[in-house]
């Protein structure tokens, strides 16, 4: 089991903060995955994460390893959806932006972000937890069936760009 704990990111987290994603940015694209290619998510982004209380990191033997957004619905981005939301409700959870240090990858962080997710939507009594990734990123997909979501359609990114959407409900 994963010694990681979780707790809001600061302005102080932020260069550890990008230079995980850089390595994922990285990462993705040598996989061919499209996503975080063009700049975002970029530090202005998770000031706005941190603004909001929505930007959490793990912490492993006094390092951050890892970080995800944790923002509360509704998410203008998934207003449209070419299929169906399991819960119609506005009530839910969104697990955005999640990124492991490439020196861990492969260790399970990845599951105890999503464990920490599901736990904190659990906490604030939300209907689910809904989150969306690239048709091309097989390891979040992989993660998202683990954990028992359901694939609802296709939601569209404020660019314009495609994203598989998913939902757990409670």
């Amino acid at each position: 089991m994963t010694r990681i704990q979780f707790r809001l990111a600061t302005t102080a987290d932020l260069p550890v903060i990008m230079n995980i994603v850089d390595g994922a940015r990285l990462f993705l694209h040598h996989q061919g995955i499209p996503q975080w290619q063009n700049g975002y998510p970029d530090q202005s982004v998770f000031r706005a994460d941190i603004s909001q209380q929505a930007l959490y990191v793990g912490v492993e033997n006094g390092q951050v390893v890892m970080m995800l957004t944790l923002m509360n619905g509704p998410d203008p981005n998934y207003q449209k959806i070419a299929g169906t939301w399991q819960q119609s409700s506005n009530h839910y959870l969104v697990l955005h932006r999640i990124a492991v240090t490439r020196s861990v990858a492969g260790h399970g962080d990845a599951d105890a972000a999503f464990a920490f997710a599901i736990q904190m939507a659990r906490q604030q009594g939300k209907v689910s937890l809904r989150l969306d990734t690239h048709e091309k990123n097989h390891g979040m997909r992989h993660l998202a069936e683990k954990y028992q979501f359901k694939q609802c359609g296709t939601v569209w990114m404020a660019d314009g760009a495609p994203r598989i959407a998913f939902e757990l409900v409670f």
